[in-house]
């Protein structure tokens, strides 16, 4: 491989880790954002496990159903996604745990969309970390440091071969 290709390789390992980590980044207002949503009235605070596996709030993490269907319809880091995101959520009449009632009327129910089991989230106790608590825990997604020293590693693999 020749050093422009090379070099263009690792650019563009670069530009999409940077991509990746800015895709819908947990934020602590996310949460409140949701509340205040005027289609949903929300008398609670949806708690991080809404979208994040057991509410790390790691770039990586918000993999849960409910999170998955605001992501294909367009919730990314910026705030102003979120209302979007809920409201195309809304006329999709998205139901993320297939139990016949959809996210939305979850939500206003005070119920977990992503279980059938209608588990109340209203008053759940999150963990000590994410939305507000500690530090979180667990891995996120690999940031531009990491890919770069990613590149430079394969750079100098690549040089010893030659």
């Amino acid at each position: 491989m020749n050093k422009t290709k090379q070099r263009l390789t690792v650019g563009l390992l670069v530009l999409g880790s940077l991509g990746l980590s800015a895709l819908a980044q947990a934020k602590s207002e996310f949460p409140s954002e949701m509340a205040r949503n005027p289609n949903l009235n929300l008398s609670y605070q949806p708690p991080c496990s809404v979208c994040h596996i057991d509410a790390n709030i790691g770039s990586s993490t918000p993999i849960t159903p409910f999170a998955l269907s605001l992501r294909a319809r367009g919730l990314t880091g910026q705030n102003s996604s979120v209302s979007s995101s809920l409201s195309k959520l809304e006329s999709d009449a998205v139901d993320s745990d297939g139990d016949g009632t959809t996210d939305v009327d979850e939500l206003k129910a005070g119920t977990d969309p992503n279980s059938s089991a209608n588990a109340s989230i209203k008053d759940g106790q999150e963990p000590g970390y994410g939305c507000g608590g500690t530090a979180p825990h667990g891995r996120s997604a690999p940031g531009a440091a990491g890919v770069l020293t990613l590149g430079w590693f394969l750079l100098r693999r690549r040089r010893g071969q030659a």
